[in-house]
């Protein structure tokens, strides 16, 4: 069984870093220059590239993933493009709404979901226990 974890995990890391690797990618297949939709259309060619030294965006693709994956591990989200404030600081403000909607959420299917699993398991292969598992699937 441990083995079995050990396994899972680590398939986790690897597909957990090969998505990583694509949505970053994801910057350089987009067109134009992030450092020119920042600064506007007022902006000079030494606005637009002294923004693109400040985010990084001079550097080799890979020296930049490698900087963000480890200051990802450290915990280091950066710093919001939009309000110059830290992304850690901004998750942190709608973590309390999200855990409420969460527990809300949770509580409400589960007072669904039991009754509606007993009904459908003491009518197993009648109608009834069709409808309820129509009714879960659509749920999803």
């Amino acid at each position: 069984m441990l083995a079995y974890v050990a396994r899972r995990l680590a398939a986790t890391v690897v597909v957990m870093a090969v998505v990583a690797f694509f949505v970053f990618s994801l910057l350089y297949l987009t067109p134009g220059d992030p450092a020119a939709v920042i600064a506007g259309d007022a902006a000079t060619n030494e606005d637009i590239q002294r923004i693109r030294v400040a985010l990084g965006l001079d550097e080799p693709f890979l020296v930049r993933f490698g900087g963000w994956v480890w200051a990802l591990l450290h915990g280091d989200l950066g710093t919001s493009i939009f309000t110059n404030l830290p992304v850690t600081h901004l998750l942190a403000q709608r973590i309390e709404p999200t855990v409420a909607l969460t527990v809300c959420t949770l509580i409400v299917a589960v007072l669904a979901a039991v009754p509606l699993g007993v009904v459908a398991a003491a009518r197993a292969g009648t109608w009834v226990d069709r409808a309820v598992m129509a009714f879960s699937v659509l749920g999803f």
